[in-house]
């Protein structure tokens, strides 16, 4: 990760302190551009005649969570009910979200990574998830978004 610096006007400071809580600024900000970068992204076109539109995948209906929670969710939901290896349930994600597998990887390792002290690789994310630590994991990720989490997740932890 790169440091950056930033400076914002009072008023904007006051706003950002207040959302932030018990999080703290320096995190929440680190979330909320992070967040900001990652969902806003529009796909560039692939080839020059194809057309972009805006309209999401039904994978992606549940506006509720950001997208990477959703794959997650996808991987998780794979390996646990289907017994598949992470590097199958990747494939079976990849192609119901129609996206490519490397897509899948980098939002079970990188896109989660909290802090560059303790990045999240493969492993790493195998480890989370059989013992019982990615839901937290994500939800430390993902404050804004811990209640939808936990529900989107508490059938796959059940098992």
């Amino acid at each position: 990760m790169k440091p950056v610096t930033i400076f914002l006007p009072e008023n904007l400071y006051a706003i950002a302190s207040a959302e932030a809580g018990q999080l703290g600024i320096d995190r929440y900000l680190e979330h909320f551009v992070a967040n900001h970068f990652y969902e806003g992204l529009k796909a560039a076109p692939k080839k020059q005649n194809e057309v972009v539109t805006n309209q999401l995948p039904r994978n992606f209906l549940d506006a509720t969570l950001p997208d990477t929670i959703l794959q997650i969710h996808a991987v998780v939901r794979t390996m646990s009910k289907d017994g598949l290896s992470f590097r199958k349930a990747v494939k079976v994600a990849a192609n119901e979200f129609n996206v490519h597998g490397t897509t899948i990887r980098d939002k079970c390792t990188r896109r989660i990574t909290i802090s560059s002290i303790s990045p999240i690789n493969t492993d790493k994310f195998i480890e989370l998830y059989r013992t019982k630590k990615l839901v937290n994991h994500l939800c430390q990720k993902f404050p804004d978004h811990h209640q939808a989490i936990v529900e989107k997740f508490q059938t796959l932890t059940e098992m």
